[in-house]
C-alpha cells in the first residue's frame, strides 16, 4: 500500500515540473492548488470520525508562512471536510507536509479558528502550509477520554455538560445554582404547580448526552409511570425537580448532573460513573391531593 502513496507522490513531482498557474503545485478542484511537500508514514485515507493533530501556517501567496493565520490543534475530521479545500485536505496523509492555495472563501476558517482571530476577504488568494503531525482513530478517543475521565470525573464531568450546552441550539435554563439545565415546552390551562401528596403520571426518554442513545423509558411499562410527588425513592432527584417546574401536560427537556441522576457508580453496561444525562419528560396528569385539614 505504501508503493501506492509513493507512487502518488511521485505523479505530483512530475506534474510539479509542468506549467501552472502555481509552479510546483497540482490542480486538484477548481481554483485549488495543492502541492507535497513532505511525505508521512501512512497511506491510509483520513476517517470522518477520525481527529487531527494540524499545524497550519496561512499568509498570501508569497508571503512569510504564517502571517496570516498559525496554530497548531486538534480538530475533528467530520468539521475540516467542508469548502473548497476538502480535495486538498482529502489527498493528505498522518505525517505528510503539504502547501495548498486557493481563495479565502474556501477556508473552513470558524472552525479553523472558532475564537474569530482571522477573517481574510473572500476573495484573497491564500497559501496554507499544512502539516498532518497526528491521528486518532474514534477508538484512540474513546480510549483517551476514559482514561482522562478515570483521573478526573468530576472534571471530566463538568466538561462534558459545557460542551454539550454550548453545541446546542436550545434555550437551556439553569435551575439555581444547581448543574441542572432545562427547557420547557407551552403550557396547556393549568398553571398550578405539583404539590406533595399530589399523584403524578409522567412519561419520559432518558438518554445519552454524547449520542443521544436512549436508555430509559416509561414505554417499557406499557403506560406512564405513576407516582406520589414527594415520596422518597420514587424517581431520581433531577426527575422529581422536573416534576416540579412542569405543569399538566406540558414537557420539557432536562439536563441532569450525575448527582441528580445516577450518581458516581452510573450504570454497569450503561452509563459511565459520573455520566450527566438528558431526559424528555411529559407530565401526562396531576390527581390533586385533598388539601391537607380538610
Amino acid at each position: 500500500m505504501k508503493t501506492a502513496h509513493l507512487a502518488g507522490a511521485l505523479v505530483v513531482m512530475l506534474v510539479a515540473c509542468g506549467r501552472g498557474a502555481y509552479p510546483g503545485f497540482k490542480e486538484v478542484a477548481p481554483g485549488v492548488h495543492f502541492r507535497l511537500l513532505g511525505l508521512g508514514s501512512s497511506d491510509t485515507g483520513l476517517a470522518a470520525d477520525d481527529s487531527v493533530l494540524l499545524r497550519l501556517r496561512a499568509s498570501t501567496v508569497g508571503g512569510d508562512a504564517g502571517s496570516l493565520f498559525s496554530t497548531e490543534r486538534w480538530y475533528a475530521i467530520g468539521d475540516l471536510r467542508q469548502g473548497a479545500w476538502t480535495p486538498a485536505l482529502d489527498r493528505t496523509h498522518a505525517g505528510d507536509s503539504v502547501s495548498i492555495i486557493l481563495q479565502a472563501d474556501g477556508l473552513p476558517w470558524k472552525v479553523l479558528s472558532p475564537e474569530g482571530r482571522v477573517d481574510p476577504p473572500d476573495t484573497l488568494m491564500v497559501q496554507v502550509e499544512m502539516a498532518l503531525m497526528e491521528v486518532m482513530t474514534a477508538s484512540q478517543q474513546r480510549s483517551r477520554a476514559d482514561a482522562r475521565r478515570a483521573l478526573d470525573p468530576e472534571g471530566a464531568e463538568r466538561r462534558e455538560l459545557a460542551a454539550f450546552l454550548a453545541a446546542s441550539s436550545e434555550a437551556w435554563t439553569r435551575w439555581g445554582t444547581s448543574d441542572l439545565h432545562y427547557s420547557l415546552g407551552p403550557m396547556h390551562g393549568d398553571t398550578a404547580r405539583v404539590r406533595a401528596g399530589d399523584r403524578v403520571s409522567i412519561a419520559y426518554v432518558g438518554s445519552r448526552l454524547d449520542g443521544g442513545e436512549p436508555f430509559d423509558e416509561s414505554d417499557r411499562h406499557g403506560q406512564p409511570f405513576t407516582f406520589r410527588f414527594g415520596d422518597p425513592d420514587q424517581v431520581l432527584p433531577g426527575i422529581e425537580v422536573a416534576v416540579s417546574l412542569l405543569r399538566p401536560g406540558q414537557r420539557g427537556r432536562f439536563v441532569l448532573p450525575s448527582s441528580m441522576a445516577f450518581g458516581g457508580k452510573g450504570v454497569p453496561q450503561v452509563l459511565r460513573p459520573h455520566e450527566p444525562v438528558l431526559y424528555s419528560v411529559h407530565l401526562v396528569a396531576v390527581e390533586r391531593a385533598a388539601d391537607r385539614g380538610t
